[in-house]
């Protein structure tokens, strides 16, 4: 008798839960108000142009561009002055590390608008049309639409990762390793550990790891329990602590700790210690 084994598939990207899917004609001077959740976000340009911003980074998404948002990053939508748009945004969540590769705008390929008309077609096999923030299924829905909108999506988003491992021979796939993430939070801590008395930003830190910042951020939060640039202020904030057990003036803590002002250190001082820079100081003398 012939054997017959089974092969659990291996899945690089799943889309565990829809959020929302919405098409949107956008008037010019139209502005989405700033917020950010826990879930993915991909905003598509289908016309016109929209600007993205998030926190002092501003990018600009023509016809035919795609950014995907990760989660906890605050950002907001606008359109350019005399200029309206047509967009496509899609809300889902997903524990794939490989979508940390997805971390700019990308300028989509034939195939990949394709992909993304089937996904609003099947989508409308599935919910009810016009989408709005909450998904409503069809009661005469088609069967298995709701399951052809994620795969449809899942297909997308692999097809994204592919395009921009071909385009970017640094990308290395190392990942669930216990190894590399003790190694990347070391590297990353000695790095934070070196600009205490200066300063470096998470995109330095991105470039000398050759990691993106999402991944960055996840791999040393998992492991420390804090974002990376909120570690690098405890620090920051530790070494305070020992220039005042030395009567440092506040003013000379706040400039060899590179804060841009003695009233921003104190601050900063103040949210992570409890208590003021000066009632510190008299505390310990």
């Amino acid at each position: 008798m012939k054997k017959y084994f089974n092969y659990q598939v291996h899945k690089d990207v799943t889309v565990r839960n829809l959020i929302t899917i919405e098409t949107l004609d956008l008037s010019d001077r139209f502005r989405y108000p700033e917020e950010s959740h826990e879930f993915y976000e991909f905003a598509y340009v289908d016309s016109g142009a929209i600007f993205c911003d998030m926190g002092a980074e501003s990018t600009l998404l023509q016809q035919g561009e795609l950014l995907l948002i990760p989660p906890q990053c605050t950002h907001s939508y606008r359109t350019a002055r005399s200029q309206s748009a047509a967009i496509f945004i899609l809300c889902f969540r997903s524990q794939s590390e490989y979508l940390s590769i997805l971390d700019q705008k990308i300028k989509l390929d034939k195939e990949a608008k394709h992909m993304i008309s089937e996904i609003i077609r099947e989508s409308k096999n599935a919910f009810v049309f016009p989408f709005d923030k909450k998904l409503k299924p069809l009661p005469t829905g088609l069967f298995g639409a709701q399951q052809m909108v994620e795969n449809r999506i899942e297909t997308l988003l692999i097809h994204l990762i592919r395009a921009q491992i071909s385009q970017n021979r640094d990308i290395v796939f190392v990942m669930n390793s216990v190894e590399l993430e003790h190694s990347l939070c070391n590297d990353i801590t000695k790095l934070l550990k070196e600009h205490v008395y200066s300063s470096i930003t998470l995109d330095e830190i991105s470039r000398q790891t050759f990691y993106s910042k999402t991944f960055l951020n996840g791999v040393f939060k998992k492991n420390t329990g804090l974002p990376i640039m909120k570690y690098y202020t405890m620090l920051k904030v530790q070494e305070a602590k020992k220039l005042l057990r030395k009567n440092t003036p506040i003013s000379s803590v706040a400039a060899q700790l590179n804060f841009d002002s003695a009233t921003y250190f104190t601050k900063v001082f103040k949210k992570y210690a409890k208590m003021t820079p000066s009632a510190y100081k008299k505390t310990i003398f």
